[in-house]
């Protein structure tokens, strides 16, 4: 049941981190609608379950997550842009429904896959002549590392 709460998070995790590959740009609509969703899901799954804590507790590590991910794009800037920051919020919802033990497992996969990323976009860039060359789409690894603490804890 776990993916099935989850599901509007990581469909437009998906959209978002296609158009972040292909232009390196977050749409905020879709980020905005995709929480919204998201927030949606995670009522019905609540009052389903007759859990109401769910939403708090997935809200709460949302908005957490996405102040430390804020945090580490103000102090090096350029490194982490504001569309990473909205991404995190937007799957935070879905990893907030795991739990603590959730959130930990996503932020170390996010470590772990985001330098396994870059190392590999740097290397295999096919955008060479476009101006986004050298620029490392990070929502991809946001996703992803969502879907793998969903899969793990959730």
């Amino acid at each position: 049941m776990g993916y099935l709460v989850a599901l509007p998070s990581l469909l437009c995790g998906l959209a978002i981190s296609v158009e972040d590959i292909r232009c390196r740009r977050v749409p905020r609509l879709w980020v905005a609608v995709g929480c919204l969703l998201q927030l949606v899901a995670l009522i019905v799954a609540a009052l389903l379950g007759n859990d109401l804590f769910l939403v708090l507790q997935a809200a709460l590590f949302a908005v957490l997550c996405a102040a430390v991910q804020c945090g580490l794009a103000l102090v090096r800037p350029g490194a982490l842009g504001f569309g990473d920051v909205t991404v995190t919020l937007l799957m935070g919802l879905a990893v907030g429904t795991a739990g603590l033990w959730g959130v930990v497992v996503w932020w170390l996969a996010m470590g772990v896959l985001g330098l396994v990323w870059m190392l590999l976009w740097r290397r295999f860039d096919w955008q060479g002549d476009t101006p986004y060359a050298g620029k490392v789409p990070f929502a991809p690894v946001i996703v992803v590392a969502a879907t793998v603490a969903l899969g793990v804890c959730g």
